[in-house]
């Protein structure tokens, strides 16, 4: 019935849409906020920042294969229930790679990352999503990001310890002693 109401031209439809085509604009900008942030403290900080948009690209990247594998279709049971398995969704993956990637940047950019991305969810599973691609989606985000970090967060802080020794200090930040 949602659905229905929506599609007739309704302001909320319109806004449903929107969010769904620029919200991930504004998981950019997220992600820029916390570089901006970060400038000013610890390599380690900086260091997660600095990640965070790889991450959040590796998410995609490991999201695609697996979202445009062919639908698997499981018996479930004697009754002839079939179960297909979930494509996981691409906008799902950016909003929690974004979300896990500010994690260790900023309190603030995560609440506002995770509230972003519940709107990105809500918008999706009112469009006639199903919620397990959202949730397989927001897995695959979360986790690819997390255990890149985990696998080159070493790398990349001594990396910005370096660049804030040479000039491209204005853009990784004067920083703290660590």
């Amino acid at each position: 019935m949602l659905n229905a109401h929506l599609v007739g031209g309704h302001w909320s439809h319109l806004a449903l849409v929107g969010w769904a085509a620029f919200g991930p604009i504004m998981f950019a900008g997220l992600l820029a906020a916390g570089w901006w942030t970060a400038r000013h403290r610890r390599a380690a900080v900086m260091a997660a920042a600095a990640w965070a948009p790889f991450g959040v690209i590796a998410a995609v990247l490991v999201n695609q294969p697996i979202e445009q594998m062919p639908t698997v279709r499981l018996p479930m049971g004697t009754a002839g229930h079939i179960a297909e398995l979930p494509a996981p969704s691409d906008h799902m993956a950016v909003a929690a790679a974004t979300a896990a990637g500010l994690v260790l940047v900023s309190r603030w950019l995560v609440l506002l990352a995770i509230g972003a991305a519940g709107v990105m969810a809500l918008t999706f599973a009112v469009g006639g999503a199903p919620l397990e691609d959202l949730a397989g989606g927001a897995v695959v985000g979360v986790t690819v990001t997390l255990i890149g970090f985990v696998l080159f967060e070493g790398p990349v802080r001594r990396l910005v310890v370096r660049a804030r020794r040479t000039r491209l200090r204005p853009i990784a930040g004067p920083g703290k002693a660590s």
